[in-house]
């Protein structure tokens, strides 16, 4: 009878303990990313928050931590990020607000800084991981030479599209260089170090240097001007051989602070930028003036100014092409 009353307490007992752990049951978020999160919770309340908006998402911060006496615009995926106008000699901690940086989604990013009125160029690539901020030095970021260019007296040069043109691979000749094929498309003007869809052409010796592409109905041709330590980045369009003429806009990606941009194509007339842009325009786009269009193939000598900048040089336009060039 006593071994009969304690095996009925102690399963008493048991049964205690075990409903009073089912009524104190933790409920709370139960995932690691998230700044709430509760380690004692069993059970998700669905009331998980994360920083930099979303569970997958991050944020890249770009500044030096040495002053390379220059500022630098700072591109991460060919978009326009900002200004970096400080260095850091304490160090650079996310969230700086003199730094430059924005939230991304998390995966690998193309981090750009472009200096000395793009003389001085650095590029990498980053892995950013989900609700990280991370911080990228910008001396550490690998010399891109200007524009993509090797900084050893050679150039660059990358054709590309915008859109999939609908007639399959195309594939770029090049007059005693070689050919590549074009298998993909952007939505802005490439560097010239990314590979990713094919149409580059590298460590070119400066020139002029004639080209033909082609895919099942379409052609191009013309010519490229290859200049040291230059990235060229030559777009062809989907009205390959119907026209003769081709296109040009000549812009900046910040206000100078110097009022409005006159630009003189010799023997064309002028235009005058009134605005910028955050990556490359398309040559259809007026919003921020500085375009040239239907103009013969060949070569042109520019100049620009506004009140206290000047710019001059030279470049070619082909045929069926948009001709983006950027003011530093």
């Amino acid at each position: 009878m006593k071994n009969t009353y304690l095996l009925v307490l102690l399963l008493f007992t048991a049964c205690f303990i075990s409903c009073d752990e089912k009524e104190e049951e933790v409920v709370g978020c139960t995932d690691s990313l998230s700044y709430n999160f509760n380690p004692e919770a069993y059970t998700d309340d669905g009331s998980c928050s994360y920083y930099y908006g979303g569970r997958e998402m991050g944020q890249i911060d770009v500044g030096p931590t040495v002053d390379l006496n220059n500022e630098y615009n700072v591109y991460i995926d060919n978009e326009f990020i900002g200004r970096v106008t400080h260095y850091f000699p304490n160090g650079l901690e996310c969230g700086n607000p003199n730094s430059v940086g924005r939230i991304f989604e998390a995966g690998s990013h193309v981090v750009r800084v472009e200096g000395n009125g793009g003389s001085d160029i650095r590029e990498g690539i980053v892995n950013l991981s989900p609700q990280e901020c991370l911080v990228v030095i910008l001396q550490d970021l690998p010399l891109a030479g200007g524009g993509g260019g090797g900084g050893n007296g050679s150039g660059n040069a990358i054709f590309w599209t915008n859109s999939d043109l609908g007639c399959g691979p195309i594939t770029v000749n090049v007059s005693g260089v070689g050919s590549s094929t074009i298998n993909g498309f952007f939505g802005s003007a490439p560097s010239c170090s990314n590979s990713s869809a094919g149409g580059n052409f590298n460590n070119l010796a400066p020139g002029v240097y004639n080209f033909t592409a082609s895919c099942s109905n379409e052609n191009w041709s013309g010519s490229i001007s290859i200049t040291e330590n230059g990235c060229l980045r030559q777009e062809l369009t989907s009205s390959g051989g119907g026209n003769t003429t081709g296109d040009l806009i000549f812009w900046t990606n910040h206000d100078f602070g110097c009022g409005p941009i006159t630009v003189n194509l010799n023997g064309v007339g002028s235009t005058t930028i009134t605005s910028y842009f955050g990556s490359a325009p398309n040559c259809s786009n007026t919003s921020g003036g500085g375009n040239f269009n239907n103009l013969s193939p060949g070569n042109y000598s520019f100049s620009a100014s506004c009140s206290n900048l000047t710019w001059n040089g030279n470049l070619t336009v082909t045929q069926n092409s948009c001709l983006r060039f950027q003011l530093n």
